[in-house]
């Protein structure tokens, strides 16, 4: 029980076993996923485990070591109805990796720029973590954890946590503008303004020049610069 196969576990599910469809989350259709309960509810009437604890414990192993992922990427299994996709599933047969944040529905997923700042809002600076992605700018709350060695079992839940919070992801096509200064960066959109503090002008204009770059890819023309 303690450890689980990738061969044996990943192979393609049956939609009547695992209740796999399509689902809509937030005006967005998932493919090919289910939900967490349904999952902890079918290994526990299997009866392979003796408490939903001890199944959501695998889950979460399962998750670790890639077998599924939540259709968002977030590092937490949760024996609710959030949504998850066993990654044998995946489409485009892209297959996770803990280290990145993935961007739904799109085949380049990898972190082009990380950046530690301050993002201010209601006259308050916090520490946060800017991500950049082919297509979108996150702004993240960071949970500094030691990595645990593959082969340790999970932590108990309430030891758990994510890595990454997502605060704010911006579409890099909603860009309207970057307003630059010293230190200082603000992206803004048409209903919002992201007022960032960097340590040094270097890096903001790395980050004004990625974030450029993908938008004239994007568009054709230059994005504005003030």
């Amino acid at each position: 029980k303690a450890v689980v196969s990738t061969q044996s576990t990943g192979m393609k599910a049956t939609t009547e076993k695992w209740g796999i469809s399509d689902r809509m989350l937030m005006l967005k259709t998932y493919k090919s996923c289910f939900q967490g309960c349904d999952l902890v509810d079918m290994l526990v009437a299997e009866g392979e485990y003796n408490s939903r604890a001890e199944a959501v414990d695998i889950c979460h192993q399962m998750l670790v070591i890639d077998v599924l992922h939540h259709v968002k990427f977030e590092e937490q299994f949760n024996d609710d109805k959030t949504l998850y996709r066993f990654s044998a599933d995946e489409e485009d047969g892209y297959s996770t990796q803990q280290e990145s944040i993935k961007v739904q529905d799109n085949p380049n997923r990898d972190i082009l720029l990380y950046q530690l700042c301050y993002h201010t809002e209601n006259r308050k600076a916090n520490p946060i973590s800017l991500i950049i992605s082919d297509v979108k700018v996150f702004l993240t709350h960071e949970y500094h954890q030691w990595p645990l060695p593959r082969l340790q079992p999970p932590l108990p839940l309430h030891l758990r946590g994510q890595h990454f919070q997502v605060l704010f992801d911006i579409d890099i096509a909603d860009i309207t503008m970057l307003l630059k200064s010293d230190k200082t960066l603000a992206i803004s959109t048409a209903s919002k303004c992201f007022d960032l503090t960097f340590f040094t002008d270097q890096v903001v204009s790395e980050v004004v020049q990625l974030v450029s770059k993908l938008w004239e890819d994007m568009f054709g023309f230059p994005l504005q610069i003030c």
